[in-house]
């Protein structure tokens, strides 16, 4: 492996879109969602330590999540593990991990994962992957990993390509659209020409901080300066730390991505879902004859379709003629609902904020 590649997992969001199941003190990048034994954090950290040596893996998490990290990856050092001091988006999470890089290796390729995803063939995408890190490495480009999509699907952010591949998997990247409406959806699909922004950033360190440089500049001159002035990673640490709350709640997609002229698209066929509500859960786990997906329970089922359920590990549940609900049972929380009205989630857990009280988030 080549020892100037790194991986950042991003491990800090809370993941509401899956509540009751993902909570604020336990969020679903923690759990075994998938039913097979690792959590989405564990399963991340093991696809890209297939990929760069694995002591160049570093865990961006907000700081009351630092412990879980640990537990869950007791293999990787403490001084990999990043912590962000408050929530102000992936900006200046992004910023301050590509600066702390640096003092690390001056000449890091860096790809940036998310910790709540899922990849089908993991051979293929340790491929791109690969070659991304490879063209980064000798270009001053910025690349981003796009999906083929399947359907017109307004959770994703979209990404047009244009002009002609480089280096066979390479497309200059004309613009970025944030969550479509359906029907601007329906035409994306239909030209042709955009994909799924998955989320997977690749980059040499110096690429990205010049480039921030030049999108955000007054928070990339804090931190260019804290790091500049001084060595002490602790104290360095502690500074940086403390004027990162007077930093702006910011988008990378927003703020960087969609302001940067040197974006390109690196197209992957290897089967990707984004686990972020359960419909797409259901859509991405194998279901049984009846299209029902069953994780963690023994089930009776009768004459009942297409449910999602998801209960404590070897619970019983019986289902008589239903159809199109996900059940989710958690210790305090039982939750039934339509499948497809995901959007009510939101309400759900502020309806019970509200009514029993913050625990329940």
């Amino acid at each position: 492996m080549n020892c100037n590649n790194y991986c950042v997992i991003m491990a800090g969001g809370l993941g509401t879109r899956l509540w009751p199941m993902s909570r604020k003190a336990f969020p679903k990048q923690f759990q075994d969602i998938l039913g097979c034994g690792r959590t989405l954090l564990q399963q991340t950290y093991d696809r890209y330590s297939r990929i760069v040596p694995p002591e160049n893996i570093i865990i961006s998490t907000h700081v009351d999540y630092a412990n879980i990290v640990r537990e869950q990856l007791p293999e990787v050092a403490k001084d990999r593990i990043v912590h962000e001091p408050a929530f102000r988006g992936t900006a200046p999470s992004i910023a301050n991990l590509a600066c702390h890089i640096r003092t690390l290796n001056p000449a890091a390729n860096i790809v940036v994962a998310q910790s709540d995803q899922l990849v089908l063939n993991e051979n293929k995408f340790i491929e791109t992957v690969a070659k991304g890190l490879d063209f980064v490495a000798d270009n001053n480009k910025l690349v981003v990993i796009g999906i083929k999509p399947t359907c017109p699907e307004t959770r994703y952010g979209y990404i047009q390509a244009e002009g002609s591949l480089e280096d066979g998997l390479f497309y200059k990247v004309r613009t970025f659209t944030e969550k479509p409406a359906i029907e601007f959806a329906r035409i994306f699909v239909d030209s042709g020409e955009f994909y799924w922004n998955s989320g997977i950033y690749i980059w040499n360190v110096q690429s990205i901080i010049d480039t921030m440089s030049r999108c955000l500049p007054e928070m990339m001159t804090v931190l260019e300066d804290i790091y500049a002035r001084i060595p002490d990673r602790t104290q360095r640490r502690r500074q940086a730390y403390r004027l990162y709350t007077s930093f702006p709640v910011a988008s990378f997609d927003m703020n960087v991505m969609e302001r940067a002229d040197n974006v390109y698209v690196a197209v992957g066929e290897f089967g990707w879902a984004d686990i972020g509500t359960w419909d797409t859960l259901y859509s991405t786990l194998p279901k049984d004859c009846d299209g029902n997906v069953l994780v963690g329970c023994k089930t009776l089922k009768y004459d009942s379709h297409n449910n999602m359920v998801v209960l404590p590990k070897d619970k019983l549940v019986v289902m008589q003629g239903v159809d199109g609900l996900v059940v989710v049972d958690t210790d305090d929380v039982l939750m039934i609902c339509k499948k497809g009205d995901e959007h009510n989630i939101r309400k759900f857990l502020n309806d019970a904020k509200m009514k029993i009280g913050d625990n329940m988030a």
